[in-house]
């Protein structure tokens, strides 16, 4: 059964692990000569080890507290590449001190995922000074030169399949080619160009010579930019100062005006011409530029303005129609109890565990923690929370109940959360303080 701890199973699956611990620390585990802190289960039949910039292919568990975050079982195994460990121990150490076959355990501390990997000064206290384990089987290894002449000939079937694409597009005396390269297939509209330093707005579709879709803004959001940003790429940038002001052009741009023999992650191939439709919207000189920005905020501000006061208006009509006698606070919140807790009431920085279930005011729930069926466990004053809440805990103590009616200043604000909870919508929350640490 494969199991999941939420952000951890995500960020502890990269091998960038530091061993920082002692023998001590690693009771039963052997100190491998490449630092790793290690015990074998069992030893394959082969002589096969790993070396740098081979690639391995293996099974792996990880463990922590006797709990598993992760496991690769009833899934592919994992591969990469060995390069130098950045960190002494991490599981790129242990895979090189193993033979095709074995199965090892590898030990590190979890204090280098926080202080190395995530860069944090603070290690959580539940984390802090424990170990971490995994287990590992090598089940394979490609030597770096079959991976070498891999790469080679993907990149040479890929140099011609470019050449075989481009060279009919360059042939064709319809198209029109450049002097940098870019072929123009289609080009309509006779407005203004944009000239170095002007601001641009406009739409487009990039595609794979497949036809394969690789961005698109059209019905998404335009992209508004100043003209000589730097932009995608040399073609892409060069193709915006060709199309005029309310017209379009159809394009391709060679692989070495965009990405040329890197190509981009896992979207885009080296060597990867690039098919483009883009539709200029507008071009504008500094001075219309900020015209139009100014008209723009202008226009924003009038619609937060009637938003907040349909807020407003929605507010006091809930409270109203609630029969709801309770003041606001200061800051605009209503607190109605419910409950009473015991004891002192939370402070400003506090560790405090709650339960909460955020509603809108026409009663639809946005999220429960009952639903995690464990609380929810933050510091006051740590930003984890909505403003609303951590004002209402400090004027509870534990198992105290209330009920909130949250203006979206202490809530969501501007952010658009959806149907249920459009920007400038107030909250009504149901707050549990169940205990402070």
């Amino acid at each position: 059964m494969r199991h999941h701890l939420g952000w951890a199973s995500c960020l502890l699956v990269f091998m960038t692990f530091a061993s920082c611990g002692n023998d001590s620390i690693y009771s039963g585990f052997e100190k491998m000569e490449s630092g790793a802190y290690m015990k074998f289960y069992s030893k394959g039949n082969s002589e096969v080890m790993p070396r740098l910039k081979d690639e391995a292919t293996f099974e792996m568990s990880q463990y922590f507290n006797d709990s598993l975050l992760f496991t690769t079982a009833g899934d592919e195994p994992m591969r990469i590449v060995l390069t130098k460990p950045e960190f002494v121990g991490d599981v790129a150490d242990a895979l090189l001190m193993m033979h095709i076959g074995d199965s090892a355990r590898l030990v590190v501390l979890t204090d280098s995922v926080f202080t190395t990997m995530l860069q944090m000064e603070e290690i959580p206290e539940e984390f802090a000074g424990k170990p971490i384990y995994y287990d590992l089987k090598l089940l394979s290894v490609k030597p770096f030169e079959v991976l070498y002449a891999e790469r080679k000939a993907l990149l040479d079937s890929l140099i011609s399949e470019e050449e075989a694409f481009l060279t009919p597009l360059r042939d064709d005396s319809k198209n029109t080619l450049t002097e940098s390269g870019i072929i123009i297939m289609e080009k309509t509209g006779k407005g203004n160009v944009a000239k170095m330093g002007d601001y641009v707005n406009f739409d487009f579709t990039m595609c794979s010579p497949k036809g394969d879709t690789i961005m698109n803004s059209f019905g998404v959001e335009a992209v508004e930019m100043q003209y000589g940003e730097e932009f995608i790429g040399e073609g892409f940038n060069e193709a915006i100062g060709m199309v005029p002001e309310g017209g379009t052009m159809r394009f391709v741009i060679p692989s070495e005006l965009a990405f040329d023999s890197a190509g981009y992650e896992q979207y885009i191939l080296p060597y990867t011409p690039l098919v483009v439709l883009m539709k200029m919207n507008r071009v504008m000189d500094k001075a219309a530029y900020e015209k139009h920005q100014a008209a723009l905020e202008a226009e924003q501000e009038a619609e937060r303005s009637r938003m907040m006061a349909l807020e407003d208006k929605m507010i006091a009509d809930y409270i109203s129609a609630n029969g709801i006698t309770e003041a606001p606070t200061e800051s605009g919140l209503y607190i109605i109890r419910q409950e009473e807790g015991e004891g002192e009431v939370a402070q400003w920085g506090d560790e405090v565990a709650v339960h909460y279930v955020l509603k809108n005011l026409k009663g639809e729930q946005l999220e429960s923690s009952y639903d995690y069926e464990r609380p929810m466990y933050f510091k006051i004053g740590g930003g984890e929370m909505i403003p609303a809440i951590e004002e209402a805990l400090m004027t509870m103590a534990p198992g105290a109940k209330v009920t909130l009616i949250t203006p979206s200043a202490l809530a969501f604000g501007e952010f658009d959360l959806g149907e249920t909870l459009p920007p400038y919508s107030p909250l009504k929350i149901e707050l549990e303080l169940v205990e402070i640490k």
